[in-house]
């Protein structure tokens, strides 16, 4: 009887290691608000998240112009 309780402890465990982690990564990332490009593009997404002052020196007046027409477009 002990040794089943034991596995399934184990199993427990393992469970937790391998999920509690990407659930924690995915809540964050859920709260995140990335500018309107790297919303579609990986790429730009990982460029955002590693060096934001590089993403807005490059594409930050893109990101603006597009939130300009989609402005207007509302209009």
């Amino acid at each position: 009887m002990f040794a089943e309780d034991l596995k399934y402890l184990w199993v427990l465990l393992f469970i937790l290691f391998a999920f509690v982690p990407v659930t924690l990564n995915a809540l964050r990332r859920r709260k995140e608000n990335p500018p309107p490009m790297a919303k579609n593009d990986r790429k730009l997404y990982r460029l955002w998240r590693s060096d934001p002052e590089a993403y807005e020196r490059q594409y930050g007046e893109m990101d603006r112009q597009y939130l300009k027409a989609q402005e207007e477009k509302r209009k």
